[in-house]
């Protein structure tokens, strides 16, 4: 074992020690230490979403882990020969038509997206034929293949400036965006409260399509009720919070202390020192890294809402793909270049 991969592997035991992971830690270390060792010696750069679980988003370093936005500029300025991309898969095609040179590998590609599963680019093109004078934006949960067919892609972190960016570059105060029905109808509420005219298309809006997320749809109005009684956390509390995700339902959001992507709820709960006690509403893997990231915070855990796409991502299939370079994500060059497009044009903004 080199030196770099035996220090990175200390500091893991370290920061597991005394955590409700440190015992699955200790079972699984063999396969860290050996998925640290194939990172070093074939020159891998591991990325890692914030929903992975803690064992898995730890092998992570900083700079290497973090929600889409972030994950995609780190993707853009890789210069390993190799990305694994600890996410699921439409990340891994991100990371792919960022870096096309570059072997991009993923350790189960059955990971997949409910919002980007059902979507496809015959349904943006659906969409540009009935509103032909709107940009399109396109959440980053989507495939290769829609990403094509948009004018911008955006991520939670970003979306409400890109499509503010896209009505003023286009001169259009109709904007399609896709394919999250929930995001849109809140991104639209959000454009509505900023005073702008912007009539928002989304899934749903003007027609009987429907585009979720199973994990943020399973949160209701009612579980944050709950929890805000049972766990004492008032709303506007001095010292509590509870934070949604923007794919929340809009009635989650208005009864909850903040909302935004999840590089926000992190950013929220560093910004805000006196916190004591905080409930995200997101999946629940979240909550067990910021634990571990911020300990003196209590991180209310009644959460029961995983991502079963990213629970295919596990630390055997990360080290079967790392020794055997297998599941490689590919995406045809002519779709890739179009993509390329919609992605640069969200990053530059």
């Amino acid at each position: 074992m080199t030196q770099g991969s035996l220090m990175r592997l200390e500091e893991l035991r370290s920061g597991f020690r005394g955590t409700d992971q440190y015992i699955d830690f200790l079972a699984k270390e063999e396969t860290i230490r050996r998925i640290l060792e194939m990172k070093e010696e074939k020159d891998v750069l591991i990325l890692g979403h914030n929903y992975m679980e803690p064992l898995i988003y730890q092998i992570s370093g900083e700079g290497e882990r973090g929600d889409s936005l972030a994950l995609s500029k780190y993707a853009a300025k890789a210069r390993n020969p190799i990305i694994l991309f600890d996410g699921v898969r439409f990340m891994a095609e991100t990371a792919k038509i960022l870096n096309p040179e570059k072997k991009v590998l993923i350790a189960d590609l059955e990971a997949g997206c409910s919002l980007a599963d059902p979507f496809g680019a015959k349904d943006v093109l659906e969409y540009r034929t009935r509103y032909p004078e709107a940009p399109v934006v396109t959440y980053i949960n989507s495939y290769a293949e829609v990403k094509a067919e948009s004018d911008y892609c955006c991520t939670s972190a970003n979306a409400l400036d890109v499509v503010k960016h896209a009505a003023s570059e286009s001169g259009s105060e109709r904007v399609v965006f896709l394919p999250d029905s929930f995001m849109g109808e809140n991104l639209q509420k959000e454009l509505v409260k900023e005073g702008s005219n912007i009539d928002l298309i989304y899934p749903g809006k003007k027609d009987n399509k429907f585009g979720s997320c199973i994990v943020h749809e399973k949160i209701s109005a009612v579980d944050i009720r709950v929890i805000r009684r049972q766990f004492n956390l008032p709303k506007g509390g001095n010292d509590t919070a509870v934070l949604v995700h923007w794919e929340c339902k809009p009635e989650v959001l208005d009864v909850a202390d903040m909302y935004g992507s999840t590089s926000e709820m992190i950013r929220y709960v560093s910004s805000h020192p006196e916190l004591k006690r905080v409930y995200l509403g997101t999946e629940c893997e979240m909550s067990a890294n910021l634990a571990n990231e911020f300990p003196q915070v209590e991180f209310i855990r009644s959460c029961m809402v995983h991502c079963p796409h990213m629970r295919k991502i596990t630390l055997d299939k990360i080290l079967y793909s790392l020794e055997n370079e297998v599941y490689e994500v590919n995406v045809p060059e002519q779709i890739r270049v179009k993509a390329l497009g919609a992605i640069e044009r969200m990053i530059a903004i």
